[in-house]
């Protein structure tokens, strides 16, 4: 077989009419082919005529279509504006007035909702994100919690990691398992289970698990989406990630891509083409669709079910995502949360008008108190539903409820890991055990450093 070279536009243009469906990314002599995706990247940078689609996030916005309604702003559960003060600030907004754009972000969770509410479908999102990469641009410097957090920019000097301080707590078992999901893979016309940053904090589950076994892994320590960047105003910054990693997926052959983690299923099918212009040769699903196709299939069938007394009571913790991957979506987490044996109850507030978890709070911040505050609404929809058990489907959501000083009551299950266990895996490391993770010499060295920051 000869040796393929494809530029970075020509990978682009390969997802127009299924082209993956009869031909994969190739791979050669059991290595995979490069696609100089970085050399292609940088010589359409310096060409102003062939370069990305968008330079920044107010190129998704669309200016010239909105009306100026203010209706993005005045259904916000998180601003409480009068329809007037929303329509005046939403000018000003547009304008670039500092002293409104600052206020708005104060109260801004970055939940995307706002897009929902907009008449016109103008992404109001987009200029909500341009104008916190304005404020980034202003303060000079990334704070350092905001850095501790975003994996894989060691080759930028951001030396102390989250995601690097977890991994040092392995098991030389999990080490290997995590060697091996470094390198390429070749899946012929089959699926490749993306291993998101968050799903190798505890991969031996999802290692041997046997409902993902017919499913090769992939996904090393300093690959990432970027999505924490590109929802923290750092534009620039989620290019370089999502550039790094379109080069290593290029190195692996496979029809669809199975993604374990929201974020990246969200980086992957929407911020990316919308943001960056950027679309692949490839379907993106969840691990959620995954299963769930298995199970309609007959090739896996749920084995057990949570006890009665776990299952009563019980209520689902939307993501910020959710509503926005659609109907099909919710639809197959119903599904699998009742498979599982759960009772089926929404918060108060979902849906397109969901309540943030708290996540979206320290995107903005960059700080601790920034998920309590973005977490009130939700904190108190719980509280006002009178449930006991609430199961998230997000990684994000699930472990912003294992800080002790910031739970929302109740008991708190990943929705994850209880499908695996129901369709018969036994669960040896539950996320749960994170703050157990994290009790390790780099971990305390790094949040001592950079506790300023992320409490202040």
């Amino acid at each position: 077989m000869a040796e393929i070279k494809m530029t970075r536009r020509r990978f682009i243009k390969h997802s127009v009419a299924g082209a993956l469906a009869t031909a994969p990314l190739s791979l050669v002599g059991g290595c995979a082919a490069r696609l100089d995706l970085k050399e292609e990247m940088d010589r359409l940078d310096q060409n102003p005529a062939t370069r990305s689609k968008n330079a920044s996030y107010i190129d998704a916005y669309d200016f010239d279509g909105c009306i100026e309604c203010g209706e993005c702003l005045h259904g916000c559960i998180y601003k409480n504006l009068t329809e007037d003060e929303a329509i005046a600030n939403i000018k000003k907004m547009r304008e670039g007035d500092v002293k409104v754009c600052e206020d708005m972000l104060d109260q801004c969770v970055l939940c995307y909702n706002c897009d929902y509410r907009c008449p016109v479908g103008a992404r109001p999102s987009a200029l909500m994100l341009e104008r916190l990469r304005d404020r980034r641009n202003r303060e000079g410097d990334v704070p350092e919690s905001l850095k501790y957090a975003i994996n894989g920019m060691e080759s930028k000097d951001w030396h102390r990691n989250l995601f690097r301080d977890l991994y040092t707590d392995h098991s030389r078992e999990e080490e290997k398992i995590l060697e091996a999901w470094a390198e390429p893979k070749d899946c012929g016309d089959g699926d490749l289970l993306w291993c998101s940053c968050a799903s190798r904090i505890f991969p031996y589950d999802i290692e041997h698990s046997q409902a993902l076994s017919g499913l090769q892994k992939f996904g090393g320590r300093s690959d990432c989406c970027g999505l924490a960047a590109f929802r923290s105003g750092l534009f620039d910054v989620a290019r370089f990630l999502t550039n790094n990693l379109i080069e290593r997926l290029s190195q692996c052959r496979f029809k669809r891509l199975v993604v374990l983690c929201g974020s990246c299923q969200d980086m992957f099918q929407f911020a990316l083409p919308e943001y960056y212009g950027q679309e692949f040769p490839f379907e993106v699903i969840s691990a959620y669709q995954y299963l769930d196709e298995q199970i309609q299939q007959g090739k896996l069938s749920i084995q057990r079910q949570v006890p009665a007394e776990e299952s009563k009571n019980s209520c689902v913790c939307h993501s910020c995502f959710g509503y926005k991957f659609g109907k099909d979506y919710l639809a197959t987490i119903k599904r699998l949360h009742e498979a599982v044996g759960y009772e089926w109850a929404e918060l108060e507030h979902s849906g397109e008008n969901n309540a943030c978890c708290g996540m979206g709070g320290f995107y903005r911040e960059g700080n601790l108190g920034g998920i309590r505050d973005a977490k009130k609404i939700r904190k108190k929809d719980i509280k006002t539903s009178e449930k006991e058990n609430f199961v998230a489907y997000c990684y994000g959501c699930y472990i912003t409820t294992q800080l002790p000083f910031l739970s929302s009551g109740g008991t708190s299950h990943f929705l994850m890991e209880k499908l695996l266990w129901a369709l018969g895996d036994e669960i040896r490391y539950p996320l749960g055990g994170i703050l157990g993770r994290s009790m390790n010499f780099s971990s305390f060295v790094h949040m001592w450093t950079i506790g300023p920051s992320a409490l202040f």
